[in-house]
Formats: structure tokens, sequence, C-alpha cells
């Protein structure tokens, strides 16, 4: 990162990474995102939600029961254009900033979303790995990052996370996600979307894949509230 543009970036209080909207994407290499996790503090409660959009998990999502790490509402099946429409009004209505680490969520939507929406987004959308680097530069200029094959290099979300100390469960790190979706998705397609045929694998593969994303943005929320409280303090 330059550090120039890491010194323009909008300064944040401790108070607004705890109310912000954390966002993160799903999906593989190739493909539009098939879905986004949502994740924001209200009432001193965490809210969970899942959006689907790929039209070829529909059925694993009608079938899908709530799993035991969360114990929350199961997915739901959304349109891309609403889902960030309503999410631009929870923001603007409850004065919450919007953060998703890295660049790819910003990426697709600026491939996804009508211009007269997107200008909002673009404005609006603060990338959590830049707030990240600018903070480890400072605080821990010490600590040498592996690089790594998969998001971001040396600057992933998981050297970060160990950094905090912020335990992810191996099998749900990363470099797995986009694998899974792919096998359900062509299990579907082989089965004309009969999810009574999926295999305990495919169903496994689901879980982790939504798992995932969980820590993806828990991850990132805990990591936003960590380096302004370290900053604050």
């Amino acid at each position: 990162e330059d550090v120039a543009k890491s010194k323009r970036l909008r300064q944040i209080s401790h108070q607004e990474a705890d109310y912000g909207i954390y966002i993160d994407f799903e999906g593989t290499a190739t493909d539009p995102s098939s879905f986004v996790g949502i994740l924001y503090k209200r009432d001193d409660k965490l809210l969970w939600e899942q959006v689907v959009f790929e039209q070829a998990l529909r059925p694993v999502v009608a079938n899908y029961k709530s799993d035991k790490l969360r114990g929350v509402t199961p997915p739901r099946m959304g349109e891309f254009t609403k889902t960030f429409k309503d999410l631009r009004e929870i923001a603007e209505d409850d004065g919450r900033l919007l953060f998703a680490f890295s660049e790819r969520e910003i990426d697709e939507l600026r491939e996804r979303l009508p211009k007269e929406e997107l200008d909002w987004w673009e404005a609006n959308l603060l990338n959590a790995r830049k707030y990240a680097v600018k903070w480890k530069r400072k605080n821990h200029p010490d600590v040498v990052f592996k690089s790594v094959k998969f998001r971001g290099g040396k600057n992933s979300l998981d050297n970060f996370l160990n950094l905090i100390r912020f335990d992810v469960p191996p099998i749900l790190g990363p470099g797995n996600s986009a694998q899974r979706i792919r096998y359900v998705r062509n299990m579907l397609n082989k089965w004309g979307g009969d999810p009574n045929k999926l295999t305990a694998v495919a169903k496994g593969k689901w879980t982790k894949a939504l798992n995932h994303n969980w820590y993806d943005c828990i991850g990132t929320r805990h990591l936003m509230i960590e380096i302004h409280k370290e900053i604050s303090s």
C-alpha cells in the first residue's frame, strides 16, 4: 500500500467501527458472487444475514436448516440491486459506516449495480484492508507476514486475524470457499436442482461455505474494532 494513500483514509472512531456494517461476498473466481454476508450490531446484538443471488443454489437455500455454529435464520434468496438498496437505506437511516475487507466487494458492485446506486457505494464502502495495513505499519512494524496464494497475498485477512489472535477454525479458513460452492452447484445441476439428491458431503460443503463467510465478516469486524481501540487508547 502506498503511504500517501494510507494517510488520506477517512478517520473513523472506535464507535464507528463497532457500529459499522460489514459485508463479504463468496463465490467462484470466474462467476458473479453467489452470496453476500451482512453483519452489524443493533441494540447490543449482532444481526447476521446471508443473501444468495445465484439461482442455481435456490434449492439448497430453500432446503437448508440452521446449523449449530450460529443458531440463526438460514440464508435467503434475494435480488442483487434490491439487497444493496436496502443496505444503503439502513446505513443512511442509522448513520452507519460500511466496511469490506479488500477491493473485491467494490469491484463486484461496479459490475452489478446500476450507475445511480454505484456512485453512493463508491463513496461510502470503506476498504478495511487499507486501515489494517496502515495500523500494522505504525504499531507492528517488526511483524513480517508470510505471503499466501489467495486473497491479498501478505496483507490477507488471515494474517491480520492471526496478528490480533482472532481464532478461525482451520477448516473454515481461506482457500476452499470457491470449490465448495462449485461442488454444490454442479451436483444440483446434475440432479435437475433436486436438493434431496445432495449427498452429505455436498451439504457439508455448503454449510462450510456459509460458515467461512461468517468468519470473514466477524473477523473483519473484530479487526476494525481492535485497530481503532488501540488507536484511540
